[in-house]
C-alpha cells in the first residue's frame, strides 16, 4: 500500500479534517490554568438591531443627530469620540432574552458595536476575513485566522490533542468546508459539517464498539507507517527532495501517534463527558440547521470539558453558504432571499432576527450555560470564568455589508481578565480618531493570555489604533 494511502487512512475518514497541522507539536503550558476559546460564526452577518438592548439604545440616541429608531444597522450615525459604556440591560435586546434563562452566562455578557474590518471586503461573506483581518480573495484565505493563531500558544493549547475542534453548518452534503478558518495565509483548515461524524472524530475512542475497534486499528497502522517510513528513510542519503517528503511523512505520523496516545490518557474524562451518541440524539440527525447547530455547540462544550481542545470554531452558513435554509424558522425562504424581502416583507425582517434569537438561546443552553454549571479544576470558579466564547457575524452588519461594523456578544472569560459583567460598549464611529476595529478584539484576547499581542492580520495602513482594547480588560 503506498505511504500516501496510510496517512488519508489515518485520521478516522473525515474526522482527520480536525486534525492541526500534521508536522506540529503537542506544546506544554506547564501547570497553569487552562483557558479556552470558542468563535461561533454566522454567515450573512447578524444586524447590530438584534443585539441592542434599551438602555444601549438610549445611550446612542443622546449623541446622534436624530433617534435610531427602526434602523437595523447605523455605523453612519455614530457622532461620539469616546466608548460609550452602558451597564444592564442586554435581556431587552431582540436576541437577547435568552440572556435571562441563566444568570450565571447574564452576569458575564457583554455586546461591542462600533468596530469594523472593512480590509476583509464584506459582501455576503467575508469568508476567512472576520477571523483573520485579511481579505480572502478567489476563496484564498489572506492570512491565519485567530482560533489558529491560538491553538499554536503552549499556554493555550497545553497538552490538548487538537490545536482546535472546528465544526460547522452547511447546506448539502458535503463534509468539509474550508471557507472559515485557515491555518495560513493561502491554506485553510476545514470545518467539518457533518455532527455525526464529528462525533465519531472526537469520541470514538470511547463510543461504540466499532468505534472504539476502529481507533484501535489506527494505532496499528500508525506503528506500521512509522516503521515502513522509518526503512525507506535509510535509503535515502543526504537532503534529497524525496528523503525531505519521507522525513515530513515521518513528522506526520509521530504527531498522531502522540495524539493518538493522548486520546488514550483522556478515556476516562472522554467517557464521563462524551455527548449523547447520535442514534440516541436527534440533534445529530435532523434536517433542521439550526438543530445541527446545536449538535455543534453540545460537541463542543464536550470536548472542552473533555481536555480535547482549549479552542473551537462553530460557524453557521459561513464562508460561501449565506443562502443556507433555516427549515424551522423559514421553510420557503433561505437567508439570502429573506435579506433581499425583508425591506418589504416584515415577516421576512423578523424570521431573520428570530434566527439569531434562537442561536444565542443555543449557546446560552448549551454551551455557556454547561461550562457556567461544571466548577474548574484546580482553580476557582467556572470552567466559563476560563472561557471567552465570541459570536460574530462573518461579514458584518447587513446582508450586502461594508464591513463597516461587526457587531459581537461575548461571553465569560471573567477569570481571564476579560471585563463584560452585562455592559454594551459603544466605540466611536469610522471618522472618529477613537474608532476601533475588529483586529482590537483579537488583540484583546492575545494580551489575556499573556501575549503582548498588539498587531493581528493584514490591515496595513487601514490599520487604525493597535494594541487591545482597555474598556474590555478588567
Amino acid at each position: 500500500m503506498r505511504r500516501r494511502t496510510f496517512l488519508r487512512g489515518l485520521g478516522l475518514g473525515a474526522g482527520a479534517a480536525l486534525l492541526a497541522p500534521l508536522v506540529s507539536r503537542i506544546a506544554s503550558a506547564g501547570e497553569g490554568v487552562p483557558c479556552r476559546f470558542v468563535f461561533v460564526v454566522e454567515g450573512n452577518c447578524f444586524e447590530p438591531i438584534t443585539m441592542l438592548g434599551a438602555p444601549a439604545r438610549a445611550a446612542i440616541d443622546a449623541t446622534t443627530a436624530a433617534p435610531l429608531d427602526t434602523q437595523r444597522w447605523w455605523y453612519r450615525s455614530y457622532r461620539h469620540d469616546a466608548p460609550l459604556m452602558v451597564g444592564g440591560g442586554l435581556e431587552t435586546a431582540p436576541a437577547l432574552g435568552p440572556l435571562a434563562l441563566d444568570a450565571a452566562v447574564a452576569e458575564q455578557a457583554g455586546v461591542v458595536f462600533g468596530l469594523s474590518s472593512r480590509i476583509v471586503g464584506g459582501g455576503h461573506s467575508a469568508m476567512h476575513g472576520v477571523l483573520s483581518s485579511a481579505r480572502t480573495i478567489s476563496g484564498v484565505p489572506g492570512g491565519q485566522t485567530f482560533d489558529a493563531y491560538l491553538g499554536a500558544l503552549p499556554q493555550v493549547r497545553g497538552e490538548t490533542p487538537f490545536d482546535a475542534v472546528r465544526l460547522g453548518v452547511s447546506p448539502g452534503n458535503d463534509p468539509l468546508d474550508f471557507g472559515t478558518c485557515a491555518y495560513a495565509e493561502g491554506r485553510g483548515a476545514p470545518l467539518m459539517l457533518n455532527p455525526a461524524a464529528a462525533y465519531d472524530a472526537l469520541f470514538g475512542s470511547v463510543g461504540s464498539a466499532s468505534g472504539r475497534e476502529a481507533f484501535g486499528r489506527k494505532r496499528s497502522l500508525l506503528d506500521f507507517a512509522g516503521a515502513d517510513v522509518t526503512r525507506a528513510l535509510a535509503a535515502f542519503p543526504g537532503n534529497s527532495r524525496e528523503r525531505a517528503k519521507l522525513e515530513s511523512y515521518l513528522a506526520s505520523v509521530e504527531e498522531l501517534t502522540r495524539r493518538h496516545e493522548r486520546l488514550v490518557l483522556l478515556e476516562p474524562q472522554l467517557e464521563a463527558n462524551r455527548p449523547t451518541a447520535p442514534d440516541a440524539n436527534p440533534l445529530f440527525t435532523s434536517p433542521d440547521p439550526l438543530d445541527r447547530f446545536r449538535a455543534h455547540l453540545q460537541l463542543t462544550a464536550a470536548a472542552l470539558k473533555g481536555e480535547l481542545t482549549h479552542v473551537a470554531v462553530v460557524g453557521c452558513g459561513t464562508g460561501g453558504n449565506f443562502g443556507l435554509t433555516y427549515t424551522s424558522v423559514s421553510p420557503d425562504v433561505g437567508r439570502h432571499d429573506m435579506h433581499h424581502g425583508s425591506a418589504r416583507d416584515p415577516e421576512l425582517l423578523r424570521r431573520i432576527h428570530e434566527v439569531t434569537r434562537l442561536q444565542v438561546e443555543a449557546i446560552v443552553t448549551h454551551l455557556a450555560g454547561e461550562l457556567a454549571a461544571t466548577p474548574e479544576a484546580g482553580a476557582d470558579g467556572s470552567m466559563l470564568d476560563h472561557t471567552v466564547i465570541v459570536f460574530i457575524g462573518d461579514n458584518g452588519e447587513q446582508h450586502h455589508s461594508t464591513a463597516s461594523e461587526f457587531p459581537i456578544l461575548l461571553i465569560g472569560g471573567r477569570r481571564l481578565g476579560l471585563a463584560t459583567g452585562g455592559r454594551t460598549i459603544v466605540y466611536p464611529g469610522m471618522s472618529s480618531d477613537g474608532h476601533r476595529q475588529v483586529s482590537n478584539v483579537w488583540n484583546t484576547i492575545g494580551h489575556l493570555v499573556g501575549e503582548p499581542l498588539d498587531e493581528f492580520g493584514r490591515e496595513g495602513p487601514s490599520r487604525r489604533a493597535p494594541g487591545p482594547l482597555g474598556e474590555l480588560m478588567g
